[in-house]
């Protein structure tokens, strides 16, 4: 009833403009309106569960590409959100379900805008509000206004930077890890010839023992066979 009610007064409101209001102007502010006829502004969400490296890269080439898409105009997407916004001449549950392909996620259509349906809401939305001077001229449609949001969420730049940081720390993470790695093995060889050197020593020494050993044992059997030859034994 609000709407029908604001049609109204818009009707009467147009009906009394001063006849020197330029119609070419009217006529170029609707003709603009019914080119957006079947265009859709509507954000898609991303549920970030997960926020591996894997993952944010799966989401940013998804949010990427999502321009590809037959029939979208504009889209702006922050991994950090999971929001995607869009504007174009499609079917948001198409979208959805395509987005959900590509990043193997749980994604949800929100705060969708239905696209104006007819020629009178869009005098609606040129001539604005009922008002008491019979001067006023429609005024141009508010496209900064209207299309603000589609551009680059706040912090966005900063967070890919940050990112990027973020991935050439790992990098050298990676490479200090291989080093010390290396560096393992080494202490490791050494240790290895180390303890390899000692039991070599210790071998040498029960060989040494055994040697001794058998000797002595010798030496005894042959003082034991000579006193059996002994006369007097």
């Amino acid at each position: 009833m609000r709407t029908v009610r604001s049609f109204l007064s818009c009707s009467s409101h147009f009906g009394s403009m001063n006849p020197d209001v330029s119609r070419q102007t009217y006529d170029r502010q609707l003709s603009f309106f019914n080119s957006q006829e079947g265009v859709k502004r509507f954000r898609l969400h991303v549920e970030m569960h997960c926020r591996c490296i894997g993952c944010i890269r799966k989401v940013e080439k998804a949010m990427a590409s999502i321009g590809r898409f037959n029939g979208i105009e504009m889209s702006v997407g922050d991994v950090d959100s999971g929001i995607v916004k869009v504007v174009g001449k499609v079917n948001p549950t198409e979208v959805c379900d395509w987005l959900k392909r590509e990043t193997k996620k749980n994604v949800k259509v929100v705060c969708p805008d239905p696209p104006v349906e007819n020629v009178k809401q869009k005098m609606i939305l040129v001539l604005g509000s009922s008002s008491t001077s019979g001067n006023t001229a429609p005024s141009a449609p508010p496209l900064q206004d209207e299309m603000s949001w589609d551009l680059e969420p706040p912090g966005a730049q900063s967070y890919h930077e940050s990112l990027q940081l973020i991935e050439e720390k790992i990098r050298e993470l990676e490479k200090t890890r291989d080093a010390l790695k290396i560096r393992n093995l080494e202490n490791e060889m050494i240790s290895v010839k180390h303890e390899l050197k000692q039991s070599r020593k210790v071998i040498d020494g029960s060989k040494e023992m055994l040697l001794n050993s058998a000797l002595n044992q010798l030496k005894a059997y042959k003082n034991l066979q000579a006193l059996s030859q002994s006369p007097w034994y």
